[in-house]
């Protein structure tokens, strides 16, 4: 009897769906959706490219946010949104059998303005072992790279037409220098006897501790 064929996994299958090379953005895609004048639509336009590109390559990825349209009378009429506490997508990245979290956002205008850089850094701030990405359409300052150079974690600006090589700038970060990300540690304690905090919430004295069950996320560059 010849073998069974090998059941594909949901992954495959999304990834053989989306080739790199078809759907990479192109300079007259950029040009396209500039053109939009819905600034929504453009921005949804802007998500579900990066989406295919993302997936392209091996890397998870969801949407946040959902818009369910209806046409009535020739117009689209906007159902449900789905909020994002703005983000736009996320997902998982392995990169050296290391699993990271990602988050991103997404900004289809003609200029990258420098709070979205202190934005992000505001939504890593409380994730361990997660990195940034932001995705934009349009020109970013020279400022802006020294403004990531100053995160805790790790943030990567990527114009659409260079997303389909974010993996590959991602690895080359982690072989060369080390991914950075936040770290947290949970601390589980038993029994505690005659114990005293500083401001901060951190033990400074002890008279006897039992059963300490510790717990870190997140890594530190190397």
């Amino acid at each position: 009897m010849p073998p069974k064929k090998r059941k594909r996994t949901e992954k495959e299958i999304v990834i053989e769906n989306y080739n790199l090379d078809e759907v990479k953005a192109t300079k007259e895609w950029t040009e396209k959706t500039f053109r939009i004048l819905n600034t929504r639509i453009k921005g949804d336009t802007l998500e579900e490219k990066a989406v295919q590109i993302l997936r392209a390559q091996n890397i998870t990825t969801t949407m946040t946010k959902a818009h369910l349209l209806k046409e009535n009378e020739g117009k689209l009429r906007l159902r449900k949104i789905i909020g994002d506490g703005g983000i736009d997508l996320f997902g998982e990245i392995v990169i050296q059998n290391q699993t990271l979290q990602w988050i991103a956002q997404c900004k289809m205008t003609k200029q990258l303005e420098n709070g979205m850089i202190n934005e992000m850094k505001g939504l890593l701030s409380s994730r361990p072992n997660t990195i940034g990405i932001i995705i934009h359409g349009g020109n970013k300052s020279k400022q802006i790279e020294s403004m990531i150079e100053t995160a805790n974690s790790d943030i990567f600006v990527c114009h659409i037409e260079e997303l389909h090589m974010i993996r590959n700038q991602i690895e080359a970060k982690s072989i060369q220098q080390g991914i950075r990300t936040i770290a947290m540690t949970r601390m589980k304690v038993e029994e505690m006897e005659e114990v005293e905090f500083d401001i901060f919430g951190r033990i400074t004295k002890a008279k006897r501790i039992k059963n300490v069950d510790i717990q870190t996320w997140g890594s530190q560059s190397k």
